[in-house]
Order: structure tokens, then sequence, then C-alpha cells
């Protein structure tokens, strides 16, 4: 009787651990997944802003700022940004941050330095987010 009782015992502690562990397991794995389809999304955001680097680099300062599209995947994903790592985090808050003083700028003329100042940001965080793929 006594070694029923303690089989049983044993049997239950050994599925509980074993529960556990694939739970984190599943769980680690949901969100590895998770940041490997935030960092994709970012980079092919990253990837399409390119524009802002050629159109600085060619002076078209003015019709730049008209041109600056809304960062749809850092909108839909501010909340999620802090499942990545401190570098990737700074240098995409730091991008978008003055990519959205881009777009509400009237007269750009002055502030040139600045908008080259936005090209090496979006080239530091594109890669951060590359670097940590």
């Amino acid at each position: 009787m006594t070694g029923a009782a303690t089989g049983l015992v044993l049997g239950s502690i050994i599925g509980a651990v074993a529960t556990i562990a694939g739970s984190y397991f599943l769980f680690w794995r949901r969100r590895q997944a998770a940041r490997a389809h935030l960092r994709q999304a970012f980079e092919t955001e990253l990837d399409a802003l390119s524009y802002v680097d050629e159109m600085a680099d060619s002076g078209n300062y003015e019709s730049l700022t008209g041109t600056v599209e809304r960062p749809v995947v850092y909108e839909s994903n501010a909340d999620e940004i802090g499942q990545l790592s401190g570098e990737e985090v700074e240098a995409l808050v730091s991008f978008y941050t003055d990519l959205y003083w881009l777009r509400d700028q009237q007269d750009i003329e002055d502030k040139k330095e600045r908008v080259h100042e936005i090209v090496e940001k979006r080239q530091r965080a594109l890669a951060a987010v590359r670097e940590h793929e």
C-alpha cells in the first residue's frame, strides 16, 4: 500500500514537472517567434523608408517633408517594442521620433543637418534590428 502511494505521489510530481517544463518551453518559443516577427516588420518598414536617404542626399528637402508616410508598423507595435533589446529600442525610438519631427516641418531648408542625422538614425536602427535576427 505504501509503495502504491509513493508511486502515485512520485508520478504526480514527475507529471507536474514535465507539464511546467513543456509550458515554459512553449511560452519561450512563442515569445521568440513574436520577437522575430516584430524585427522583420521593423526591418521591412525601415527598408521602405530608404527614400528618405535618397531624397536627403539629392537635396530634395522641401518635397521630403510632404513625402514621408505615416510609420504604420511603429504605430501598430509601439506597445510591443519593449520585447526587443535595449539597443534596438533606443535606435528605433530615436529614429521614429525624428521622423515625426520631419513630417511636421513646414520650412525645412534651414534644418538640413538634422535631416542628415535622421538618415544616419534610420541606418543605425536598421543595423540594430538586423544584428539581433
